[in-house]
């Protein structure tokens, strides 16, 4: 499950990126969200949204706090993921 909750976190922000006009990228675990893939607060609202429909959970509704790096961010949707 954890690497199809990394791709889908990845595809979510790489949409993100691209609709905004920047390049799609690839992502480390030590990449920051809002350092070295430069997203703003709009971005990581579009992010959330969009793993909410992919994944069908939004951990932050329930409580989790901001993570700050990629790696982070995929842990916190597979805990959850793995849940339901």
């Amino acid at each position: 499950m954890s690497d199809d909750v990394q791709k889908a976190v990845a595809d979510a922000i790489n949409k993100v990126l691209t609709d905004s006009g920047r390049p799609a990228k690839e992502f480390s675990d030590d990449d920051t969200l809002t350092g070295t893939i430069e997203l703003d607060s709009l971005d990581l609202a579009v992010m959330v949204v969009t793993l909410e429909q992919s994944l069908g959970v939004d951990p932050f509704r329930e409580g989790a706090a901001p993570v700050p790096t990629f790696g982070k961010i995929v842990e916190l949707y597979t805990k959850h993921v793995s849940k339901e």
